[in-house]
């Protein structure tokens, strides 16, 4: 997850916000209502992530007090990074489905699920950037997150119909394929653990930075 940062042409932000629910024939459903609550959601979670920094009750502020400090600040921005990211990503799949069912409700609640874990395994990493099996949680957390959303964009745009009409195929495999690129690389950390973290830590950073950068090929890929 991760591949949107554009919007579809031609279209404005609230357009289509009120649907009706295939699932449920005449009850109205407002695209509006499941963006909210996602929103609501992310920033719970980015606020939870800064929680595990600060000091012991009862230490005194010094440089030498905020050095240990220092891997927990590290796993907090990358972790708020990569939460937003995924936010932004979010935010435009939902920008390009047109219609909501029941379905694709409970996997947004899944994608939600993943997401809402991070802070977790990145508590863990704070505490030891070289411990493996930190490593290996985080870097699982984030493959289940990319997974979830990939399904998220695969039911909405081919297996149920939701999208817009300028939605192609060819354009949502498109975008399943940068999808999944970054689980690959997070498995590649994962893998790498053990032997060598700092390689896993600079993988989990290359990722959103691939999606923050400017980048001319990746523009021109998520248009439709």
């Amino acid at each position: 997850m991760g591949a949107f940062t554009a919007r579809a042409p031609g279209t404005s932000r609230r357009e289509g916000d009120r649907i009706s629910c295939p699932a449920d024939g005449a009850n109205q459903m407002s695209k509006g209502r499941l963006e909210a609550f996602s929103d609501g959601v992310f920033a719970i979670v980015i606020t939870l992530l800064i929680l595990d920094v600060h000091l012991p009750s009862g230490v005194r502020v010094s440089l030498a007090a905020l050095k240990p400090l220092l891997p927990k600040i590290a796993a907090f921005v990358l972790s708020f990074i990569i939460v937003g990211v995924y936010w932004v990503s979010h935010h435009n799949m939902l920008h390009l489905i047109e219609k909501v069912d029941r379905s694709l409700l409970w996997l947004n609640l899944l994608l939600l699920l993943c997401v809402v874990f991070i802070p977790f395994p990145a508590s863990l990493l704070g505490t030891d950037l070289s411990n493996p099996l930190a490593v290996r949680l985080y870097g699982a957390s984030l493959m289940a997150t990319n997974v979830a959303g990939t399904l998220f964009w695969l039911y909405g745009t081919i297996g149920a119909g939701l999208a817009r009409p300028e939605v192609s195929r060819e354009f949502a495999w498109r975008i399943v394929r940068i999808h999944s690129t970054p689980i690959a690389v997070y498995g590649v950390a994962v893998a790498l653990a053990a032997a060598a973290h700092g390689v896993s830590l600079v993988l989990f950073a290359a990722v959103p930075l691939f999606f923050i950068l400017p980048n001319r090929w990746l523009r021109r890929a998520i248009s439709p």
